[in-house]
């Protein structure tokens, strides 16, 4: 779900975290009303779009690692869902189908009529049906996100794809 990514920017890594550092505030700080936040030191960087009043269940990011390249500094991560978003997408169909099958095969051994044991296919299906909607609602910004997230690390740190 999340795809490599490898920037490179002009600053070095503790210029690079003093400058983060300083448009992203410290631990004490108020969130921003809209946009890119997060963390980051001279040695890696966690950056999300942040939206109030949005709860996103798979929220996109850059979690990436900041190295010493030259006189510059080298930014490699990965953008996009956490792993955490795949996991649960796995199991929630995974059981969801497991469980589809066993009612299935329940129905047709016992040779109970569909429009009794309908229930056991309807409600397996119509939570199918909503995780299928809360995944689509919450890639709805993915793009934006990860090209806002991009567009700060270029603005800030100057940084530019390898």
């Amino acid at each position: 779900m999340a795809r490599r990514i490898i920037l490179r920017s002009p600053l070095a890594p503790d210029v690079l975290a003093r400058k983060l550092k300083a448009v992203l505030g410290g631990r004490g700080r108020e969130m921003k009303a809209v946009g890119v936040t997060g963390q980051g030191t001279d040695r890696d960087m966690m950056l999300f779009y942040f939206r109030p009043d949005v709860r996103n269940a798979f929220p996109r990011s850059l979690i990436a690692t900041v190295e010493p390249d030259g006189d510059g500094s080298r930014i490699a991560g990965r953008i996009g869902a956490p792993p955490s978003a795949a996991v649960f997408l796995g199991c929630w169909f995974g059981i969801l189908t497991l469980f589809l099958a066993l009612a299935g095969r329940w129905m047709i051994e016992s040779g109970t009529p569909l429009g009794d044991g309908w229930r056991l296919i309807a409600i397996p299906l119509a939570l199918m049906a909503f995780g299928g909607w809360l995944y689509r609602r919450s890639t709805a910004t993915a793009k934006e996100d990860e090209a806002a997230i991009l567009a700060f690390l270029a603005d800030t740190v100057s940084a530019r794809p390898v």
